[in-house]
């Protein structure tokens, strides 16, 4: 009897099937291709045809189902707007709706008519029947009306109300800006989705993550940038949450299988919250990603950022400049928006024209004339700057650069007499050199428009109270097993202060890098990250785990924290050891600081020379195990200083590795007969150089144990 039943089922939906793929057909909703790779999708992930061209996007949810609803002869109805009947709801029990995604309309004393996205369900049918006493007669609405209608008009009972009372506080949260969720109700998932972010802006989280698992919905929050667990929504409520907030975004919560960006602003203690919503498809569901913004957290100066004196003096002259390029680096979360907000409070003289274009705009800043971008009404980055440069601004803020056109517009401005402040997503200030390149502005323009580029992170600080301090003998050993100076404290067990952590707020370690000429002249004959790198380093330019390890010794946060934001710097045995000794002889600056940066980081001991003559001086005083030298240099050049070197018996012996840009086999063979071990022209590969120093002391090695 079942398989009877079974099987008149599976052939009414095939009917259906058939008759909604004509209709979609004959309304040129779909062509033939794309409806037989619904059908294939259909199959394999067990939807109905209806869902998966939905699904795949090929038609809207509102057509799909017009569609079915004319293949069907039933009524297609809207349920935003309805009110149901009292008793109908009470005849239907909730339990009963949310098993078959129906929601109760009209009753009368012999009908009972309800709204389900899939018509002709017997099961559905039978159950009403038999709840209601009445005779059912269905009409179609779209699946996402009746997960708002039923989240509406039923109160869902259970787990998710044991988990409300949990965390329930006495926050005011009202909606501010969020479509159709302002309409009031008692809703214990609206009220849940509600405390979730009131939660969030208490505790002080940048953003909450809502992940979906087999045994539900995990919620946690970002706290001093580390992910911590808050809460577990009910499996049976994890659909309902995920829709209040994309509901709150004015996202289409039909749409599971792509993702999707949307935003919404609350009231909370009457503190206006803005959170910006991110959903993606995962293996168990959707997951959720809000960025709690709050609206009002006021604007402080460059002096509230926490840098050292070095490091804020060089910003300070950069922005004290009337023109040229401001660039703030780091990953999400590692505070630009901070430091690019700090910058304009510091230019808001009352005497500039200050124009900014966000997307958002986090924070209000009075004197600031702030443009919110907005890429559904046109207003994309590229389009409102084009308009902001006919303003006559004295200082543009961009929150971000994020393709070529923007990149092309900010270097424009830049090079006519603008002050450009704006934001990479770049590791640190060298790479975010070679990103405008490759985003297509030129070198040359690069050199000549860049003022300064501030990289940074957030790293935590011990806390005060329960934070353990090492003696000098232990912070010296602590230094000698880390490869830095001194560990001056560690984390300890944790305490009330620092919710048992081990650290508290957070500061940043920050490189300003603020190009000297020699920097310029790199970037403009397109030198590369390593290069850049060196340059900085002669310019004395620290970067960011330089600064964090002069934090560590000074006591204000761990070794671990620095290595678990700013990847740690592996420690060789040669550089245990003591290190070979190279002395590199070459009148290039930058070759030189590129070079002495390479070794270095392999362990070496470096030493520099300008030209032939202080090679033969150091060489005689410092005694180096190996001599790296260029041919072309002033006074005395290579060539000279070869040939001096294997005439005196005491640096006969000395290995001698060629460093050229000539390229000429000749020059090599003559070289090479002067005495020289090896020879390698620049430009050079960082490894190769590396393979052929180590190559050297290799021979060296092996020389000494023939002897």
């Amino acid at each position: 009897m079942n398989q009877v039943i079974e099987s008149k089922r599976i052939s009414s939906q095939n009917l259906i099937g058939s008759r909604f793929s004509d209709v979609l057909l004959s309304q040129a909703l779909i062509n033939q291709h794309d409806l037989h790779i619904a059908g294939a999708h259909a199959a394999h992930q067990h939807v109905s045809l209806v869902d998966a061209v939905v699904e795949l996007g090929f038609v809207s949810e509102l057509q799909s189902y017009g569609a079915l609803a004319t293949a069907t002869g039933l009524r297609l109805i809207e349920l935003s707007g309805l009110t149901p009947s009292n008793l109908a709801l009470r005849l239907v029990p909730e339990r009963v709706a949310r098993k078959h995604d129906i929601l109760p309309i009209t009753e009368d004393n012999r009908n009972l008519t309800y709204a389900i996205s899939r018509p002709f369900d017997a099961d559905a049918e039978r159950d009403v029947a038999f709840a209601s006493g009445r005779s059912p007669h269905a009409v179609i609405a779209r699946p996402s009306d009746l997960q708002l209608a039923l989240d509406k008009h039923y109160e869902h009972l259970g787990d998710i109300d044991l988990l409300l009372a949990r965390v329930r506080s006495e926050t005011s949260v009202e909606m501010v800006d969020c479509g159709d969720a302002k309409i009031p109700t008692d809703s214990p998932v609206i009220d849940l989705c509600n405390q979730i972010i009131a939660r969030a802006v208490g505790a002080g989280a940048s953003d909450v993550h809502i992940e979906p698992t087999k045994q539900g919905l995990m919620v946690r929050y970002r706290l001093g940038g580390i992910l911590e667990p808050a809460l577990t929504v009910p499996v049976e409520s994890a659909n309902l949450v995920c829709n209040r907030y994309k509901v709150m975004a004015r996202v289409d919560i039909s749409v599971k299988q792509r993702p999707q960006d949307g935003a919404f602003r609350l009231s909370i203690n009457g503190r206006p919250i803005d959170v910006r919503l991110s959903t993606l498809p995962t293996l168990n569901g959707e997951k959720l990603v809000m960025r709690v913004i709050d609206s009002r957290v006021e604007s402080q100066g460059l002096d509230s950022l926490g840098y050292d004196a070095d490091n804020l003096a060089r910003l300070k002259r950069a922005l004290d400049r009337p023109d040229g390029l401001v660039l703030v680096t780091g990953p999400t979360g590692s505070g630009k928006t901070t430091v690019l907000y700090s910058a304009l409070h510091h230019l808001r003289t009352g005497h500039t024209n200050i124009i900014s274009v966000e997307d958002p705009v986090e924070r209000q800043i009075d004197g600031v004339n702030q443009i919110p971008v907005n890429s559904r009404a046109g207003n994309t980055f590229a389009a409102v700057l084009r308009s902001v440069l006919r303003q006559d601004p004295n200082v543009i803020m961009v929150g971000e650069v994020r393709d070529n056109e923007v990149a092309q517009i900010v270097g424009q401005a830049a090079c006519t007499g603008h002050l450009v402040l704006t934001s990479l997503h770049t590791t640190d200030s060298a790479s975010a050199i070679i990103r405008l390149v490759n985003l297509g502005l030129e070198p040359f323009k690069i050199a000549e428009s860049l003022t300064a580029i501030v990289s940074q992170r957030l790293v935590r600080k011990l806390c005060p109270t329960c934070r353990n301090v090492h003696n000098d003998v232990d912070a010296k050993r602590l230094g000698r097993d880390h490869g830095v100076e001194s560990v001056a404290a560690s984390a300890g067990r944790g305490c009330d202060r620092c919710r048992h952590s081990g650290y508290v707020e957070r500061i940043p370690v920050a490189e300003v890098l603020t190009p000297d000429d020699h920097i310029r002249e790199a970037i403009g004959r397109g030198a590369t990250v390593s290069e850049i790198r060196a340059a900085m380093h002669g310019a004395e330019c620290r970067s960011m785990r330089e600064r964090g390890l002069e934090l560590v010794a000074e006591g204000i946060t761990s070794i671990e924290e620095i290595n678990r934001v700013l990847a740690a710097e592996p420690i060789t045995a040669s550089r245990q050891a003591g290190g070979k000794r190279v002395l590199v002889v070459d009148d290039d600056r930058i070759t030189r600081m590129l070079v002495k940066l390479l070794l270095e980081k392999d362990g070496y001991v470096v030493l520099e020379g300008k030209n032939g003559h202080e090679a033969l001086e150091i060489a005689h005083r410092e005694r180096p195990d190996l001599l790296i030298v260029d041919l072309l240099m002033p006074e005395m050049d290579g060539y000279q200083a070869i040939e001096t070197i294997r005439q005196d018996i005491s640096l006969s012996t000395l290995p001698v590795m060629v460093l050229t840009a000539e390229d000429d086999p000749a020059i090599e063979e003559r070289v090479l007969e002067l005495g020289a071990d090896d020879y390698l022209v620049k430009p050079f590969e960082p490894q190769v150089l590396l393979s052929r120093v180590r190559a050297a002391f290799r021979r060296i090695e092996r020389a000494a144990v023939a002897v």
